[in-house]
């Protein structure tokens, strides 16, 4: 005979996993926000092989010199805004642009520095700026002083 289900006990236990695997979800989404991708080889000093050491010996003494352009702006007392690249007085924005075109073909991916004096006009500034795209310079960044930035 059998007995009535009332008086046997229950031995399943029944478990909701809903709530731990939303758990590990998110562990996993802050896991992939966090993680940096980059290939930490990529930061570290390497010791490029002789085809670098090759080319690099081809190269003149000017191409290994161009780390970066520097284009500084300053207002003179006349009011008449002054350009000067890598410290070479420069009397127009044409002789900036062609300057800055004699540059590109030594290194195409180098970057240029506009560094305008405080009371320089943006209308200027950004003249540097388009010459530098025109000729096909890509890396351009903007320096401030220290006494622009408290303004």
């Amino acid at each position: 005979m059998k007995t009535p289900k009332s008086n046997q006990q229950d031995s399943s236990i029944e478990l909701n996993l809903t709530s731990m695997i939303d758990v590990i979800f998110l562990l996993l989404i802050f896991f992939v926000c966090t993680t940096d991708f980059r290939e930490p080889e990529k930061r570290l000093p390497t010791n490029l092989g002789s085809g670098a050491i090759a080319a690099d010996e081809t190269r003149t003494q000017e191409e290994r010199d161009l780390g970066r352009i520097v284009a500084r702006l300053t207002v003179a007392p006349s009011g008449r805004v002054e350009y000067a690249i890598d410290g070479k007085r420069v009397a127009s924005i044409k002789e900036v642009e062609a300057l800055l075109a004699e540059l590109q073909e030594i290194d195409p991916n180098v970057p240029v520095v506009v560094d305008p004096d405080y009371n320089t006009p943006l209308e200027n500034v950004l003249d540097v700026y388009d010459c530098a795209r025109r000729v096909g310079l890509a890396k351009i960044k903007f320096a401030a002083s220290p006494e622009a930035l408290s303004r």
